[in-house]
């Protein structure tokens, strides 16, 4: 076993040969066929942000291990494409010991904060939140599946049967889309999405600019195992529900949905998983990835889950830098703080988060900061009038 080195370099710094050597170990191992870890989605936000970089680490002159990621102010790491990011981590050889804290720590990083983290050593799932990415096996024999999942979850089948009974009455058509092209399509999804962070008050991490031209770049683009596709629901010629998943060879990762409220009572959002998997059992790819959290269409299409960590990452048990301790002293708050205002901390954490993954102007970030002290304001107040109570 020799040496091991690390670099930290910029997209631009990462010659040809070591892009090859990048996507032949994503491929050598079936734990990286999530989309995310394509090198193709690694280049593509690398040319749109600065703070990109990609960790090599090399073991006796070869590659052992590369990650892609942000690097941020007080040496920190953000996952690469920021909020878009389901599963990120680093991309590692079988046959090196090399860990993610001994891979921060040899490229100078102190941490990353993880929300959709690969769990590949028990050293960083112990300190992690571990949670399941819903995930469907459709296979090739859609009626056998289908009947499987309906043992399991009859009363939501059933219902199924009434919608589309329902859809037959109500509509002369319904079209299903496994790959729409059109602009018509892919500009309503977004407004949606973004008329869904308004009504939520989440941060519109789609209003960045650097977002928009990805999203239109992804269109563009198809690698061996590389692809965006969006897929719609049409009742009558009008909109009813889409979805825009990565995709690789193996895997359709759920990405971004919306459907139109004037047609709820339809769940335009089942109908169109359930079509999608029908046809993913016809051409493929046979696994679908809708990530975590026990939303209905994930409950009851899922038929088993991969662990997923959220929580920090530390090159050291104590990797902390003066610059964060307002961070770790917030996190404390929200352990410690009774009532309703740790909970607000908690919501405003989390928006602040938002923000940082998805803003990289000043400007971004100050709208996005202000609008966020608002709303933490105004929640607050309202957690003290209920304590005080």
């Amino acid at each position: 076993m020799g040496q091991m080195k690390f670099r930290l370099l910029r997209p631009a710094q990462v010659s040809e040969d070591l892009w090859v050597s990048f996507a032949e170990l994503r491929n050598a191992r079936a734990i990286y066929d999530d989309p995310f870890f394509d090198p193709i989605y690694a280049r593509l936000v690398g040319g749109l942000r600065d703070d990109t970089r990609i960790a090599v680490a090399e073991e006796g002159g070869e590659p052992v291990g590369f990650w892609a990621l942000h690097r941020r102010p007080g040496a920190w790491a953000r996952p690469i494409g920021g909020p878009f990011s389901d599963w990120h981590g680093p991309v590692l050889s079988a046959s090196t010991d090399l860990t993610p804290a001994a891979f921060l720590r040899g490229v100078g990083l102190l941490g990353m904060s993880a929300f959709g983290w690969m769990p590949q050593d028990a050293e960083s799932e112990t300190h992690l939140t571990i949670s399941g990415a819903n995930i469907t096996h459709v296979g090739d024999d859609w009626d056998a599946y289908l009947e499987e999942q309906a043992r399991r979850w009859p009363k939501h089948f059933k219902k199924m049967r009434r919608l589309e009974r329902n859809i037959e009455r109500d509509f002369s058509n319904m079209e299903f889309r496994f790959d729409d092209t059109s602009d018509e399509t892919f500009e309503r999804l977004i407004l949606l999405k973004q008329e869904q962070f308004r009504r939520t008050g989440r941060h519109d991490v789609l209003s960045p600019d650097w977002v928009r031209v990805l999203l239109e770049q992804l269109r563009v683009t198809q690698g061996p195992r590389f692809r965006m596709r969006l897929v719609s629901l049409h009742f009558d010629g009008q909109h009813a529900a889409s979805e825009l998943v990565l995709q690789s060879d193996k895997v359709v990762h759920g990405w971004i949905t919306g459907f139109e409220p004037e047609f709820s009572r339809h769940s335009p959002g089942n109908v169109l998983v359930q079509n999608m998997l029908e046809r993913m059992s016809k051409d493929g790819p046979a696994i679908y990835d809708a990530g975590p959290g026990m939303d209905h269409y994930k409950r009851h299409y899922a038929n088993y889950q991969l662990p997923i960590g959220s929580g920090v990452i530390r090159a050291r048990e104590l990797a902390i830098r003066p610059d964060r301790l307002l961070g770790q002293a917030w996190r404390s708050g929200e352990t410690y703080i009774p009532g309703g205002v740790a909970k607000v901390m908690t919501q405003a954490r989390r928006r602040l988060d938002q923000i940082c993954l998805a803003e990289t102007d000043t400007m971004g970030r100050i709208l996005g900061l202000r609008d966020a002290f608002s709303r933490t304001r105004a929640a607050t107040e309202l957690a003290d009038s209920y304590q005080a109570d």
